[in-house]
């Protein structure tokens, strides 16, 4: 019985370390999605696959609750459907301040306006990612 109750004590002790653990591991993972879908945006607007021109998105990186995905040419919705890229993030990703925001970059790679669905898309590189405490910020290069 005194047993049971010392495992009970040290199981209630732990429970904080390890969420808080799970949270730094989601927020790595994500920060790691994310790397790689700057990667591949860049890649894909590079490539040109719609044949747009210098001023126009050849590719968009669009951040939704939970998702993350890479759109070839100027896609019409903030959607991932038919995307080239894409994944399931584990953290919150905040782009320019926003939960759902997209990132547009021209056939050169560098960043253009751009909107979708009336919002525009993000003009600054910075970005957040955060899951419980754990909180990590940096800008897109």
């Amino acid at each position: 019985m005194v047993c049971v109750a010392l495992m009970m004590i040290l199981a209630a002790a732990a429970t904080p370390f390890a969420l808080a653990w799970a949270d730094q591991a989601a927020v790595r993972q994500t920060h790691a999605q994310l790397r790689q879908g700057m990667s591949q945006l860049k890649a894909t607007a590079l490539q040109n696959p719609a044949g747009m021109r210098v001023e126009e998105s050849a590719a968009v990186l669009l951040s939704l609750p939970g998702r993350l995905c890479v759109q070839a040419g100027a896609p019409q919705a903030m959607s991932c459907e038919n995307a080239v890229w894409q994944a399931t993030v584990p953290a919150q990703i905040n782009i320019a301040g926003a939960s759902t925001h997209c990132l547009a970059l021209g056939n050169s790679g560098l960043p253009v306006e751009a909107s979708l669905a009336d919002k525009a898309c993000a003009s600054q590189m910075n970005y957040r990612v955060s899951r419980g405490k754990e909180i990590s910020s940096g800008t897109f290069n």
